[in-house]
């Protein structure tokens, strides 16, 4: 996806609570996002194991390094949603708190 349209998606995710200042906080999380899909498609490719050659000669199966990677980048990307007010919860919030009907009454 690209960046621009993928900006222009969290605008509208964001809808009237969308500010101008918002726009390095999607500019960080679009550059993020593009990273962690690169990450993704190379981890694809290699495998979640690797093989490790040890000072010894020796060969083990490793984890990938890049699958730590691939968990911390989408963490950033959670901690970024999150400051821009877009987790699942915060989305649920937002609705919860538009609707004013009496259903909680009963």
């Amino acid at each position: 996806m690209a960046i621009n349209k993928l900006a222009e998606k969290l605008k509208t995710y964001l809808g009237d609570i969308y500010h101008p200042s918002d726009d390095e906080l999607i500019n960080l999380y679009c550059e993020t996002y593009d990273l962690y899909r690169e990450m993704v498609k190379e981890l694809r490719e290699t495998g979640l194991m690797t093989e490790h050659t040890n000072k010894f000669g020796a060969k083990n199966l490793v984890k990938n390094p890049l699958a730590i990677e691939v968990t911390k980048i989408t963490q950033v990307l959670n901690q970024l949603l999150k400051s821009l007010g877009l987790t699942a919860a915060q989305r649920k919030k937002a609705v919860a708190d538009d609707t004013n009907d009496d259903f909680d009454d009963l």
